[in-house]
């Protein structure tokens, strides 16, 4: 039995953590043999729950592994331990790496290029899904790999803009990877899997999900990544549990701006406080990585070729140069009638420049 079986087996097993694992390393040494120990030197083993030896014993034969290892080629998915030369460089590093990852897709990826997570809210703006998207193709355009968590919202749109680039998008997952979820993101799955990205997670086949595997999860999403990217976050979203972990393993966090009368905007906006990057380009990013880029590339459209009345062109600058604006205001910036601004504003809208918020507020589509 070579060791990542050995941890396949012992993962396997009820009530063994990484933790029991490591106890278990270091009493007998080399944990592959431990399938040969009698039941009596099993129970003999020190610092070991009682419950959790009597599992062992009764899980001790290969039988028992094979069928573990029949199940996973079946479902086409592959295993790694976190001694093994392809695991992650970066998350073996990190304070309690996974001792043994599954995955669909392509591994090397993790090795091999820059990867940049990319979080945020489940139920995003207008304006942050299309921060999540540009700004997500704009790296891929790169060669940037994308990491996040297949959840709805900013995750999902990180992953599908990172598809439209060079880059390859990573999905950890909170639960196996035979069972992605949300049961709505499985066809997103299969997409990233079909572009040549990966698919990955820590829990094997039929492992419970419990609401504790999206939070661990989250340290793997930091722990593949050079940095960690919050587009959209409330105060209190699950998104700023990845920031703290990469704190905590010496990541790079950035953070997209956003009206300040907007809670989805509050959770960026206080770890921007903290000390996060404030991105309002993708120089922003890429210069924290030696990163030449060929052209400057603004984190924004060029609207120069967009045919528009001159009206609208008005509206557009008065919003571009002082950012987020109600309808009284840009009719203040720009001295018209609210007739002309409501129709300046309803051209801008269908062209998909500007974005309506609540109240009325109108920012440009970046």
């Amino acid at each position: 039995m070579d060791r990542k079986d050995a941890y396949l087996w012992l993962k396997s097993i009820s009530g063994i953590s990484t933790k029991t694992i490591e106890k278990i390393k270091d009493e007998v040494g080399n944990i592959e043999t431990l399938m040969d120990f009698s039941d009596k030197e099993i129970y003999s083993l020190k610092n070991i729950n009682l419950n959790i030896k009597e599992n062992i014993v009764k899980y001790k034969s290969n039988s028992y592994l094979d069928k573990l290892k029949e199940i996973l080629y079946k479902e086409g998915i592959k295993y790694i331990c976190v001694d093994d030369n392809e695991y992650p460089y970066d998350l073996k590093n990190i304070y309690n790496p996974p001792i043994i990852l599954f995955y669909k897709g392509n591994l090397s990826i993790l090795n091999d290029n820059l990867n940049l997570a990319m979080v945020g809210s489940r139920k995003p703006t207008r304006y942050g899904i299309s921060c999540a998207k540009k700004l997500s193709e704009q790296l891929s355009s790169l060669g940037i790999n994308i990491v996040s968590g297949l959840a709805m919202g900013i995750d999902s749109y990180s992953h599908i803009g990172c598809m439209k680039g060079e880059g390859k998008t990573i999905a950890v997952l909170g639960s196996s990877v035979n069972n992605p979820l949300p049961k709505q993101n499985i066809a997103l799955a299969n997409n990233i899997i079909e572009n040549g990205g990966l698919i990955v997670s820590e829990y094997n086949v039929n492992s419970a999900v419990i609401p504790s595997n999206f939070s661990n999860r989250n340290r793997i999403i930091s722990g593949v990544s050079k940095g960690v990217i919050v587009v959209e976050a409330a105060s209190k979203s699950g998104a700023l549990i990845t920031t703290e972990f990469a704190l905590d393993q010496g990541k790079n966090i950035f953070a997209v701006p956003g009206n300040i009368n907007s809670e989805m905007s509050r959770g960026c906006h206080k770890i921007i406080k903290d000390g996060a990057k404030l991105i309002e380009g993708l120089d922003d990013i890429i210069n924290e990585y030696n990163i030449s880029c060929i052209k400057n590339i603004e984190f924004g459209e060029n609207y120069d070729n967009i045919d528009l009345s001159e009206e609208s062109v008005i509206i557009m600058n008065a919003i571009k140069n002082n950012g987020v604006l109600q309808i009284d205001d840009i009719c203040d910036y720009t001295g018209m009638e609210i007739k002309s601004v409501n129709t300046g504003l309803n051209e801008l809208v269908l062209k998909d420049i500007i974005i309506e918020s609540n109240n009325n507020t109108y920012s440009l589509n970046v």
